[in-house]
């Protein structure tokens, strides 16, 4: 079991859910294809049900795209949010914080690619996705701030840094998710780098120490 929710099988739809029933499926397509494979229609058949029946709960595609963002961006702010709560060392929180993004971004790929790989055209329709989007950056902000506020701190524009370190986590998350890539550079250039939990570690906790002298 890991520490990010608790295992399930594929549910079968009955009366009452199938929401849950069409989110499943959702994510299921995205595991085995892209989101050009991704529709209501694809949705319908996927689920079991009739081709109307996603639209019960979806007015369209984006709609759908909106709801998966956000059931990831609540996992991935969950995760972070009990960090801001018992790490104290802001350092070791940020390295905690990046670690834990790219743990999301492995044991939930299909969510990590809804919430990156799609562009809604109406971002700010979706009140509650906004939202705990702004959460989740939040934390990393407020981290790198108060790495910042210590005493042996570099002097770092706190905008470039805060970017920095997400671009950094992302960046990883991406490449690390491209298993067949990344061993063959550990085979060609970086044969020392370890599993992908030590890379995490690693880079990680490189670029915490680089906000310190």
């Amino acid at each position: 079991m890991n520490k990010w929710c608790c295992p399930r099988g594929r549910k079968t739809y009955h009366h009452g859910n199938l929401r849950e029933t069409l989110i499943e499926s959702a994510l299921e397509i995205l595991k085995e294809g892209t989101l050009a494979d991704l529709s209501l229609r694809a949705l319908a058949r996927k689920a079991g049900v009739s081709q109307t029946a996603p639209y019960r709960h979806f007015e369209d595609k984006e709609a759908l795209i909106a709801v998966l963002k956000e059931e990831g961006m609540r996992k991935l702010s969950a995760g972070m949010q009990e960090l801001m709560e018992t790490e104290p060392d802001p350092l070791e929180r940020l390295h905690k914080l990046g670690t834990k993004y790219v743990e999301f971004a492995e044991i939930f790929p299909a969510h990590f690619k809804v919430m990156f790989e799609y562009d809604l055209c109406d971002y700010e329709k979706y009140s509650a996705l906004h939202k705990v989007s702004d959460n989740s950056f939040q934390y990393l902000q407020e981290t790198v701030d108060e790495c910042l506020a210590l005493p042996d701190a570099r002097k770092i524009d706190p905008s470039v840094a805060q970017f920095g370190a997400w671009s950094m986590v992302h960046g990883l998350s991406v490449l690390l998710m491209n298993q067949s890539l990344i061993e063959h550079m550990k085979k060609g250039h970086f044969e020392g780098l370890g599993d992908r939990n030590n890379i995490a570690d690693q880079v990680t906790r490189f670029f915490c120490n680089s906000l310190v002298k």
